[in-house]
């Protein structure tokens, strides 16, 4: 009776693959060596889902949307740190530019007299939005022959020819024009009008010096693309990809637990905040940081007084 032989993997190589070759250097993974702080990201992210289980009257409006915004930051949270489990930075930045954007929008609408009337706003700039999206949808599937909804769609129409007058844009031609914004001012605006001297600084290392990461642009290749594959090319390249993502972890836990302080609604424990915020300085290895030491009187100071008034 004839015996088959096992078939050798093409595909399998001498060299480099095998164990014990020299050549291969051996590291622990992003998430364990991470694993302090990547830890403080899920301890906040699950601390702000259990304030919201504890928040009362969660069908108010205005508690429901300082819910909604929180849940929204949470989740970033643990977005940004499944990526960096990973050692994925680059893509983590996008998700910390988002929390960077609810935060100045929530710091704009906190500062304004009547931040029951800027909530107001803001929820029917995104009702715009969403039928902005439904009419260019509509478009889309018409342009490809599908089938749409004639009622829906005129709906749509209706209700934006009607009412949304006050987010129209001026046209010198009368075309139908939509602001950008529910307040009329860009991310960078925002930041630069936050009673935080920071936000302007952190506005430019995030739309400026890390803007090439968010947009896959040829700045984010072209150190990798040039690096020299010497003897220590590897320790190197884990060392700034490490130090990169702590970056990216101190913004994203500065920029949430701000968020969450601005959502008088819901319940926050200053202590706890100063407590994270001690713990990230201590790992990060930064004594000064945070420039501006958030102590829970500063805290309180802050959210009772803005800086400055509503811009109107």
């Amino acid at each position: 009776m004839a015996t088959s032989k096992k078939r050798k993997n093409p595909r399998r190589r001498p060299g480099a693959q095998q164990a014990g070759n020299p050549q291969v250097r051996h590291t622990a993974s992003p998430k364990s060596r991470l694993s302090p702080f990547l830890k403080l990201l899920g301890e906040i992210a699950a601390a702000a889902e259990q304030a919201v289980l504890s928040t009362p009257d969660p069908s108010d409006q205005l508690v429901r949307f300082d819910i909604e915004i929180l849940m929204r930051g949470a989740n970033s949270v643990k977005a940004a740190r499944t990526l960096l489990e990973q050692g994925h930075w680059e893509h983590a930045v996008g998700v910390t530019r988002q929390l960077f954007e609810l935060l100045v929008n929530m710091e704009y609408l906190g500062a304004m007299e009547d931040r029951a009337q800027g909530t107001l706003l803001f929820a029917r700039f995104g009702m715009l939005q969403m039928l902005l999206a439904q009419q260019r949808r509509a478009a889309y599937e018409r342009e490809k022959g599908h089938p749409v909804d004639a009622q829906f769609a005129a709906t749509v129409e209706q209700h934006l020819a009607t009412d949304f007058m006050d987010f129209r844009a001026d046209t010198k031609n009368g075309s139908v024009r939509w602001v950008s914004s529910w307040c009329r001012r860009t991310t960078s605006a925002l930041a630069d009008a936050s009673s935080d001297p920071m936000r302007p600084h952190q506005y430019n290392l995030l739309y400026r010096v890390w803007s090439e990461q968010a947009h896959a642009a040829p700045g984010a290749l072209i150190a990798d693309l040039f690096r020299e594959a010497d003897q220590g090319w590897v320790e190197r390249a884990i060392t700034e990809n490490d130090r990169s993502s702590i970056d990216t972890i101190t913004f994203t836990v500065m920029f949430f637990l701000r968020l969450w302080l601005e959502l008088p609604h819901v319940q926050v424990s200053h202590e706890r905040v100063a407590g994270w915020l001690s713990r990230l300085s201590t790992m990060s290895g930064g004594p000064e940081f945070p420039s501006r030491p958030w102590t829970p009187e500063d805290v309180t100071a802050q959210r009772v007084s803005p800086a400055r008034p509503s811009a109107g």
